[in-house]
C-alpha cells in the first residue's frame, strides 16, 4: 500500500514530465491527451494536498 508520500511523490512526477512534453513540443503539435494529463496530475495532486491529515501542522 502506498504512503500519502508516495502519492505526492508520484503526482509531483507526472505534472513535470506531462509539463515537460507540452513545453517541448511545438505549438503546432501540442496534444490534448497530455493536457488532459497535467489537468488529471495537477487535480490528483491537489486532492492529495487538501485531505491530508499527515501533513497538517499540530497545534500546540
Amino acid at each position: 500500500m502506498l504512503t500519502q508520500m508516495d502519492r505526492l511523490t508520484i503526482y509531483s512526477v507526472l505534472c513535470f514530465i506531462t509539463f515537460c512534453s507540452l513545453m517541448l513540443r511545438s505549438p503546432n503539435e501540442t496534444s490534448f491527451i497530455a493536457l488532459g494529463g497535467l489537468i488529471a496530475a495537477a487535480l490528483g495532486l491537489w486532492l492529495e494536498l487538501t485531505n491530508s491529515p499527515e501533513l497538517e501542522e499540530e497545534e500546540s
